[in-house]
C-alpha cells in the first residue's frame, strides 16, 4: 500500500506526496546541519502538441521515457518525482550553483539528443528547468513556489 501512496502510477517514480515529504526533511536537515539542497522543477515543452497530434498514449510514453532519463542521471540519494501532469521535481543534495547548472545542461542535452520514437515517428522533446536552493528560513511551500517561478522564467527564456 505504501508503494501506491508514494509512487506515480504512470512513470513508477516518486509522486508529489513523497517529494513534499522529502523536501520538508531536507529543509530541516539543511537548517540543522548546514547542508544544502537544490530544488529543481522541470516542465515538458510541447507535450500538449504531442498529445493533440499523436494521442495521449504517445504523451504518456514520453513522460515514462523522461522519468527513466531523470532517474538514470541522478544519484541514489537524490529524489526525482512526477509532481503532476508534465511537471517533475528533483532534489539534489550538496551541489553548488555551478554543479547544478552543469546537471541541468546535461539533462537538457539528454532530452535534446533522445530519439523518442512513437509509431515510427521521431518526436523531439525538450524541457524547461528552474531551480532554487534551500535557505535557512525557507519552507517546503515557499521553495516549491520559488522553483516553479524559476521554471517559468526558464520556459519564457527558451521561447
Amino acid at each position: 500500500m505504501k508503494q501506491h501512496a508514494y509512487h506515480d502510477v504512470l512513470t513508477g517514480i516518486s509522486n508529489r506526496r513523497f517529494f513534499v515529504e522529502s523536501l520538508e526533511n531536507r529543509v530541516e536537515r539543511c537548517r540543522r546541519y548546514g547542508d544544502n539542497c537544490a530544488v529543481l522543477f522541470l516542465d515538458v515543452d510541447n507535450l500538449k502538441a504531442i498529445n493533440d497530434e499523436h494521442g495521449h498514449a504517445a504523451g504518456d510514453a514520453l513522460l515514462v521515457r523522461l522519468a527513466e532519463i531523470l532517474k538514470a542521471n541522478i544519484r541514489t540519494t537524490d529524489v526525482v518525482a512526477r509532481l503532476g501532469g508534465d511537471e517533475f521535481g528533483l532534489l539534489l543534495d550538496n551541489l553548488n550553483g555551478d554543479q547544478v547548472a552543469d546537471k541541468i545542461d546535461f539533462l537538457l542535452q539528454q532530452f535534446g539528443t533522445e530519439k523518442y520514437v512513437h509509431e515510427d515517428k521521431k518526436l523531439p522533446f525538450g524541457a524547461s528547468i528552474g531551480y532554487c536552493f534551500v535557505g535557512p528560513q525557507d519552507t517546503a511551500d515557499g521553495l516549491m513556489s520559488r522553483a516553479d517561478a524559476a521554471m517559468y522564467r526558464a520556459k519564457d527564456k527558451s521561447r
